[in-house]
């Protein structure tokens, strides 16, 4: 059964950021910072999964290929957002990650928790030499937090902006700087040809997204001598937890890995459901 028209307009009707797990054997539910819902009362099969993941895939423009073991893809809605699907197997079965981001890019100060601590935030940046962290429980979260502060340093800073992310999540429209935005497995094969790309132009800021702990370390060595400010988003419940990822998937290479980061920004949410954010060393 497709049930890929029901979770489409279920994400149309949300305003703001949106994600939905489909995992064999269980209901479709919408995952929040504190837990998730279900959202149809029906109990997903294998082949139900499949034939989702098959219709959503027909919306992109351009044929894809097999399905494989894993991958992901993205489609805009008109009126409604950009649809970000990212798939991978479990014992031999497709568990899937429908995010629905919407097409304007929230200003910080709708987001934060205090309007005061949108200085703070850029103090932080320019004082910071190297690589920021900028850390949440959620993707959601932290790409939510990532593209606003991005918008409002295209909007305050003179000079060039290079985006770096698996796939692309929103498009930033240029003003005080002018934005470059590279989707790998699109207009790159790799982050570690984005940055060497990014290297090339040498602009005043890198941000990348959607970057694994492995890759992360062996893109960003090629930037820690680099006078460019570069922002990395990544997903992690805390400092702590970033250090153990580091060690666990890294092993002896953990302590260069985490030398390379000068600050992290960690996000939270408060009681109303906006972002609060402390600057911590790693």
């Amino acid at each position: 059964m497709n049930i890929a028209p029901e979770i489409l307009n279920y994400l149309g009707d949300k305003r703001d950021f949106a994600e939905i797990i489909l995992a064999p054997k269980a209901s479709p539910v919408e995952r929040r910072e504190r837990g998730i819902k279900k959202i149809l009362d029906l109990i997903l099969s294998p082949e139900d999964i499949r034939d989702t993941l098959v219709s959503l895939r027909s919306h992109t423009p351009v044929s894809l290929g097999p399905l494989g073991r894993e991958g992901f893809f993205s489609f805009g809605i008109p009126e409604v957002g950009r649809i970000r699907v990212t798939y991978l197997t479990q014992r031999g079965s497709y568990v899937v990650s429908i995010v629905k981001v919407p097409y304007d890019i929230p200003p910080l100060r709708d987001i934060l928790s205090s309007e005061a601590d949108i200085e703070l935030l850029f103090k932080t940046l320019k004082e910071s030499r190297g690589i920021v962290a900028i850390i949440g429980k959620s993707y959601v979260i932290h790409n939510l937090f990532s593209y606003s502060l991005l918008k409002e340093l295209c909007e305050r800073e003179s000079g060039l902006i290079y985006i770096l992310e698996r796939p692309i999540t929103y498009l930033i429209k240029h003003s005080s700087s002018i934005v470059i935005q590279r989707e790998v497995g699109v207009d790159v094969d790799s982050f570690d040809d984005g940055i060497e790309e990014a290297l090339f132009l040498h602009p005043e800021i890198i941000y990348i997204s959607d970057i694994t702990i492995r890759e992360a370390l062996k893109s960003v060595r090629k930037l820690f001598d680099i006078p460019i400010l570069t922002i990395m988003s990544l997903t992690a419940s805390g400092v702590e937890a970033l250090k153990r990822s580091f060690e666990v998937f890294l092993e002896g290479e953990s302590s260069s890995a985490m030398r390379l980061i000068s600050k992290v920004i960690e996000l939270a949410l408060d009681g109303k459901d906006r972002i609060t954010f402390s600057v911590r060393d790693i």
